[in-house]
């Protein structure tokens, strides 16, 4: 599965076409694509640039970051940072909340949290070891960064002076992704554990596909958008991570054209009981067991004003730079559940403390 994006408005059905929402980003790259993913969904009207070179001064001036996706409101307002977008979309279209109700589903509500963290941030470190440490990774899904950024599709095929650009574009994007892989603890001294873990975690959610359509039940959620930002961004489009799947989790692929294809206006309701399938609970053990391990480490670094940071998860040690978004991200999760009533927390906790992960947000 290898869909490529182009820059052009979307059609949304029942919505006007006037002054849509403005997307930049990239089609080989993980935010980009979550973002792009609840946009269909929600049936918002976009329409979706390249962050090109010609076109990336003049969005980070406006943005204030270097980061993609950036998206302008119908107002001109510049968003980035995908989680902020995508509470923001829903205060602006609430009828297709991406979370359900905390009033009513605040076990649904938080596991949703707990899940998009995770995918926000632990997979990602998979998604940069096979793109940017595998030649077939930086070969294929460097080329189509490189070319998104001089204004073509990633299947062009541009003249010499593309071609040399084209080069030259890549070979920065590798050393970038060299150092990043290092400052994650994903680089070729941790081969097995990336190999392993990704098995792994495609099983998991293959496993649970079986049963649910997403990942809280029969409606798409937001940590469903995350995941598809790494499916579609990266593990699907890169050779190697699609192998993997397609030899030992084929029933992924088969959940990323669900969700592709799942819009809000014909979307079931969020189920009638504040429960969640028998199937997510591996899933969110391997989020405690793994995730939370980091965001303990992580969050005792930052106290001691340290750079680095080691854990082990089973493969020996890894060492990894502190990540202060990640523990940003862990507050705001963490509030979230103190703010409920003392009987939704009650519930809170009997669901999701004997998974272990809920100790990491109420320490």
């Amino acid at each position: 599965m290898n869909e490529k994006a182009a820059p052009s408005a979307e059609p949304m059905a029942g919505q006007a076409a006037e002054r849509p929402y403005v997307i930049y980003g990239l089609d080989p790259s993980y935010f980009t694509q979550k973002v792009l993913g609840f946009f269909r969904y929600k049936e918002i009207p976009h329409e979706y640039r390249w962050k090109t070179l010609t076109a990336a001064p003049e969005v980070e001036k406006r943005a204030g970051t270097k980061l993609i996706p950036v998206v302008v409101t119908p107002e001109r307002e510049w968003l980035w940072d995908s989680t902020p977008i995508a509470f923001e979309m829903d205060r602006r279209f609430p009828d297709s909340a991406l979370l359900p109700p905390i009033d009513t589903h605040p076990v649904l509500h938080i596991a949703g949290r707990i899940l998009e963290d995770f995918f926000d941030e632990w997979p990602t470190r998979q998604a940069v070891h096979f793109r940017w440490m595998m030649d077939t990774g930086v070969y294929t899904s460097g080329t189509e960064i490189a070319l998104n950024q001089i204004g073509l599709p990633g299947d062009a095929k541009p003249d010499a002076e593309g071609e040399e650009m084209v080069y030259k574009l890549r070979e920065m994007l590798k050393a970038w992704g060299l150092d990043v892989c290092r400052n994650v603890g994903a680089d070729r001294r941790h081969v097995e554990e990336m190999e392993g873990e990704f098995i792994r975690l495609m099983q998991l959610i293959a496993q649970h596909g079986e049963w649910e359509d997403f990942l809280l039940g029969p409606r798409p959620s937001l940590p469903d958008f995350a995941l598809e930002g790494a499916l579609i961004g990266h593990f699907l489009r890169d050779p190697i991570p699609a192998r993997l799947i397609e030899r030992h989790a084929a029933g992924v692929a088969d959940y990323a054209t669900r969700l592709r294809q799942a819009r809000a206006s014909t979307a079931s309701p969020w189920p009638q009981e504040d429960v969640f399938a028998e199937t997510l609970a591996p899933l969110l053990q391997y989020v405690g067991l793994t995730f939370h391990t980091f965001l303990r480490a992580n969050r005792k670094a930052l106290a001691e004003d340290r750079e680095w940071l080691a854990i082990d998860i089973g493969y020996g040690t890894t060492r990894m730079k502190v990540r202060k978004y990640a523990e940003k991200t862990r507050r705001m999760t963490a509030e979230a559940i103190a703010s409920l009533p003392e009987d939704a927390r009650r519930r809170v906790e009997d669901a999701l403390e004997p998974l272990g992960v809920l100790d990491v947000y109420l320490d």
